[in-house]
């Protein structure tokens, strides 16, 4: 429980030191908050356009694929919150030899790098996320059940974690690569994948981002759930994917520091 409540205290002080910084530059938080609102817009224009010319895409509906854009945007702005831009600065770390003073703190590594930065420009993303999934099930005229509401959330952390272990391990590999910068774009596809409904896909495909490569959690799946879609198991076997997902990039992350030569060395 003391080490729990240690960690805790950390991830607050990290939490406190994000709205400072973010305080420190009011104009690029606003800036950025700007940019994720025109981003938005410019998504659901280009969804309004392609149902000008048709009433469904792959069996889903205009305001079932407003749904999935919700979702979308709700799981990119948590990621984007919680630790995509701290995980991306670990290329950086190693290049310049700044890892080392991370591994000789009294704390678990893969906590810090992936915590240390809480991006709240974000927050404004994930209430307009919200408020876009309440417009859509009105449209829809769909009251979820509490059972459909909580399968959803379920599913949506479950998305979040797998993203999370996938973006570590791209990142991981800069111990080898040094310079991975540009790995984050496949993280990215990995997550542009995501914004089409998987039905969209042939059946080989569907399977693939299912099961092999879990792409259809990370928006599909999540809105399926809500709208009353997709049965219960599949929460079961989303947890055990987002588990298995971690358990291999905290492995991958423990191999990768055994070939970390520090800059001291």
């Amino acid at each position: 429980m003391k080490r729990l409540g240690f960690y805790w205290r950390l991830y607050k002080a990290f939490l406190r030191a994000s709205f400072v910084r973010e305080m420190e530059f009011r104009a690029n938080f606003w800036a950025k908050m700007l940019y994720n609102a025109l981003w938005l817009g410019f998504f659901l224009a280009t969804l309004k356009i392609i149902f000008r010319h048709t009433d469904s895409i792959a069996g889903w509906s205009e305001s079932e694929a407003l749904m999935l854009a919700a979702t979308l945007y709700f799981i990119d702005a948590l990621i984007s919150t919680l630790f995509y831009f701290g995980l991306s600065e670990l290329p950086t770390l190693v290049r310049q030899g700044t890892l080392d003073f991370v591994l000789f703190k009294p704390v678990d590594s893969q906590f810090w790098l992936s915590l240390r930065r809480i991006n709240l420009d974000q927050l404004g993303s994930l209430a307009v996320a919200v408020l876009l999934g309440v417009y859509a099930l009105f449209q829809l005229d769909y009251t979820p059940s509490l059972a459909n509401l909580a399968l959803y959330l379920g599913m949506v952390l479950t998305g979040v974690l797998i993203f999370y272990s996938f973006h570590f391990m791209m990142m991981t590999l800069s111990i080898w690569l040094v310079r991975v910068e540009n790995l984050w774009v496949l993280s990215d596809v990995f997550a542009q994948i995501g914004r089409f409904p998987t039905d969209v896909f042939d059946r080989v495909l569907r399977r693939v981002f299912t099961y092999v490569l879990p792409v259809a959690f990370l928006a599909t799946i999540p809105t399926q759930a809500l709208l009353g879609k997709a049965s219960a198991g599949f929460l079961w076997f989303a947890a055990a994917w987002a588990l298995g997902f971690f358990v291999m990039g905290r492995v991958f992350w423990k191999f990768a520091l055994r070939s970390y030569t520090s800059a001291s060395s």
